[in-house]
């Protein structure tokens, strides 16, 4: 195996006997400068292929024992939920398990209005998620709040992405592309390869799921509407303009709470290109 490129110290880009690029994880692997031929593979403790760009930036500020864990978890998802997962999903994962451990250390705390929807609709993504929170106590010492069973379950679903229908996955790529388009018509360019663009796509999915199972986010949040509308009128405008291609093409109708739950990811994505 050769090592490529560092990372950071303990890991790194390689390519394997067959010629295949991957991510490899060890103590120390990335301390002598690369290129160079790794012969003593015992020293690579995880390895991961098909990772794409975004994700291996993302690995440079992730700590080693929260790769770890994540890694253990999707191997333990993969297992009990009989699920090959996307090849991202490890770092993704532990890209969100490591911002939620930082922030129970500021003592931030964020809610999420889909707790409801994501139990009663992946039972089984939430038994792992709540196996996950365990996990995240007993390796890294931090107990995460109830809701990170719910964001950690999501990321599970998202992970399990290439697995759904083929005809459910074809219909939700050409609703994101439009929806993608009109948010680019409002905000300007996005970069489709950004974590924060990922967060939307997933939000913009479930949407959907729950617009034609006929649900909805049901924390009454509605209430808030006007007055994010007024804070907000460009995240709002944009909102307005999904919800109205979703009714013209699709005749699905969206409550208060999702048009409030929209805005709010619009706005972040707004934010990110503003920052």
């Amino acid at each position: 195996m050769w090592v490529l490129k560092k990372i950071n110290n303990n890991c790194a880009l390689a390519r394997d006997a067959d010629g295949q690029d991957l991510v490899v994880f060890g103590k120390g692997i990335a301390y002598r400068r690369p290129p160079y031929e790794l012969k003593d593979l015992s020293v690579v403790e995880r390895t991961f292929y098909g990772v794409g760009g975004a994700s291996i930036a993302a690995l440079k500020d992730i700590p080693e024992d929260v790769l770890l864990l994540a890694a253990d978890i999707i191997d333990y998802a993969s297992e009990r939920l009989d699920v090959e997962f996307n090849p991202n999903a490890p770092v993704t994962l532990a890209d969100h398990i490591n911002f939620a451990v930082q922030r129970v250390r500021q003592s931030v705390v964020i809610e999420t209005p889909l707790s409801f929807d994501v139990m009663r609709l992946y039972p089984h993504e939430v038994a792992v998620a709540k196996r996950a929170v365990t996990l995240t106590k007993s390796r890294l010492g931090v107990e995460l709040p109830p809701a990170e069973v719910t964001n950690i379950a999501l990321h599970l679903i998202d992970g399990e992405a290439e697995q759904s229908n083929m005809q459910a996955t074809v219909e939700a790529t050409r609703v994101l592309e439009e929806v993608t388009r009109i948010v680019c018509e409002h905000i300007g360019d996005v970069d489709t390869g950004s974590f924060t663009y990922a967060r939307f796509a997933m939000h913009v999915r479930f949407l959907l799921d729950r617009v034609k199972a006929g649900g909805e986010v049901d924390e009454g949040f509605g209430t808030m509407l006007p007055v994010m509308k007024d804070a907000y009128p460009e995240a709002y405008a944009c909102a307005a303009d999904i919800l109205a291609y979703f009714l013209g093409s699709h005749g699905w109708e969206c409550s208060e709470n999702e048009t409030l739950y929209l805005l709010m990811h619009v706005q972040r994505l707004r934010a990110s290109i503003d920052g």
